[in-house]
């Protein structure tokens, strides 16, 4: 059996990131980060879809020991590429197995088995990278009568070679996805019909701001802040500074209830004036032959029906984790700082922050995870096993992927703020390892 100090799960940013902390704080470190797909990148490398680019600014998405050195938002085939660049240039490509799948960890006398589509891999410690989406099932809304739709359906997270020049397109969806989509191929398509449930908050970034992950880390969590204070005023402020909100066009959430979507140099606000694009505000009942019924009895023409419906989310990759032979129900366990589930040692786990750039958290919980293992290296122990406690979980934020998930996520939350990165920044540096909320063996 493959032995290495630490097996990591997934190639994405969260994995890169792992691997570089790891290699800085323990230089002669074995490990191995294990990738279900044939290149490194995650999100970046499934998702290709017309106009796919960050929904942050690359300021604080981007690494801080390797900084963006390009424009504020990045297209996806560009930080496809910087993530490259960053493995090769810190030796971490070397470390990662492609092609192959992870099935299940199992924790037996002291140490994890990681079982997959190839061999069976043992290691005192598991940190998992795979994100918070279910990267084989998005979310894809099912709706009466999709058997008579002469047309394609596609999902943007399953894009594929999908052709849509010439055609009649719908576009289902109003969040990021879609607000970046519509201005990449209105040009080139016949028509474009946004069906969207409700309106989405929309906020443009100007393509040319020069910044630093400093002052843009305080001004992202002042603005969020702002709005969850000032709910009425910080509302009537956007509403007044874009002209694309009128009566029959403002959203029935507050400002950060869910992640705004952006514009780039005003491109989707621009797109949306075009003869070729329409809107309309309303559900959908079924689908017909040449298109999509809508409640009010409208059908939607169209021959090509994209799906911006967003994610399902999963922890862990949905691979079972085994704890002396029993399966955990993750639902079952507390989570301990974001990062830890009461009950399994020496497993580690990355999740993000819904206001903020997910690399942000990968580091600080790269340091925390590495501080912890120096301290157990010191103190010459084997195990860390958070303990059952805390609050009981709440949705930080009201999107529907977060609350189609509640029953998969822990259901207790132990000093877990996933909206203050500035006070988990100092926690993570400053606050003792063994603070009453782990077991040491």
């Amino acid at each position: 059996m493959n032995k290495y100090d630490v097996i990591i799960v997934g190639a994405g940013i969260a994995g890169i990131t792992t691997g570089y902390y790891l290699q800085k704080f323990f230089p002669n470190i074995s490990y191995k980060i294990i990738e279900s797909r044939s290149d490194l990148g995650g999100t970046w490398d499934q998702m290709i879809f017309p106009g796919v680019r960050s929904d942050s600014d690359m300021y604080t998405y981007g690494f801080s020991f390797n900084p963006w050195q390009g424009p504020i938002i990045g297209q996806g085939k560009d930080i496809k590429n910087y993530l490259n660049e960053t493995a090769q240039k810190y030796n971490i490509r070397e470390n990662i197995l492609f092609n192959t799948q992870v099935s299940s960890f199992s924790w037996i006398d002291n140490q994890w088995i990681t079982e997959t589509s190839d061999k069976s891999y043992c290691s005192d410690y598991v940190i998992c990278c795979t994100g918070s989406r279910d990267y084989k099932a998005p979310n894809f809304p099912k709706f009466d009568g999709e058997e008579n739709f002469a047309g394609k359906i596609v999902h943007t997270q399953t894009w594929g070679d999908t052709e849509y020049k010439g055609k009649k397109i719908a576009i289902v969806g109003s969040g990021c996805t879609a607000v970046t989509m519509t201005p990449a191929i209105v040009k080139e398509a016949k028509s474009v019909t946004l069906i969207q449930r409700s309106p989405a908050w929309i906020v443009n970034v100007d393509s040319q701001e020069k910044s630093s992950r400093l002052y843009k880390t305080f001004e992202v969590l002042i603005d969020y802040f702002h709005s969850r204070i000032f709910k009425k005023s910080y509302k009537k402020k956007v509403i007044a500074k874009y002209p694309y909100y009128n009566e029959g066009n403002i959203p029935a959430y507050d400002y950060w209830n869910q992640r705004p979507a952006c514009s780039l140099d005003h491109d989707y606000f621009t797109s949306i004036k075009s003869d070729k694009v329409s809107i309309e505000h309303q559900e959908i009942s079924s689908w017909e032959k040449n298109g999509i019924k809508l409640k009010n009895g409208k059908v939607v023409d169209c021959e090509l029906a994209i799906m911006a419906t967003g994610l399902n989310a999963q922890l862990l990759g949905g691979i079972d984790v085994m704890v002396d032979n029993k399966k955990i129900n993750i639902n079952d366990t507390s989570w301990y700082r974001g990062m830890m589930f009461s009950g399994i040692p020496n497993f580690f786990a990355h999740t993000g922050y819904i206001n903020f750039s997910w690399t942000a958290r990968c580091e600080i919980v790269s340091e925390r995870i590495c501080k912890t293992i120096m301290y157990m290296n010191k103190k010459n122990l084997k195990t860390c096993t958070p303990k059952f406690m805390g609050k009981v979980s709440k949705p930080a934020i009201e999107a529907n992927y977060v609350l189609r998930a509640m029953d998969k996520f822990p259901s207790r939350s132990y000093k877990f703020n996933n909206s203050n990165y500035l006070m988990e920044y100092m926690a993570f540096k400053w606050t003792k390892i063994n603070d009453g909320a782990l077991e040491f063996q």
